[in-house]
């Protein structure tokens, strides 16, 4: 975007002469629409993902499957998820298990 006449388009209105003022509005609206764009992007992302989640209880109960008979399945998943949670934090401290859940948090 080098001209003002392309960027005053994106404003609806046209400066008189070069102005870094009007440069700077337009790239700050971009760039608000960019960050919008994005938090949009991550919060149907999540709330989509927590749906599924939400929908695999009644799903399987309505399928006949009861936490009796998954019950060895959970707690293996639950042993192995403590072991690796104890080896990262063996591994990288306190502080890489922090960096670590904040970006899983973040999304990135």
């Amino acid at each position: 975007m080098s001209g003002d006449r392309m960027m005053a388009d994106l404003l609806g209105e046209v400066p008189h002469t070069p102005d870094p003022g009007f440069r700077f509005e337009v790239f700050a609206r971009m760039s608000e629409r960019a960050r919008r764009r994005a938090a949009l992007r991550g919060a149907l992302k999540t709330t989509g993902l927590f749906a599924c989640l939400g929908l695999v209880f009644p799903l399987a109960g309505a399928a006949g499957l009861e936490f009796a008979d998954v019950r060895p399945f959970v707690l293996v998943v639950s042993v192995l998820a403590a072991a690796y949670m104890f080896a990262l934090f063996a591994l990288e401290g306190p502080g890489g298990v922090l960096a670590r859940s904040r970006a899983l948090v973040r999304g990135t």
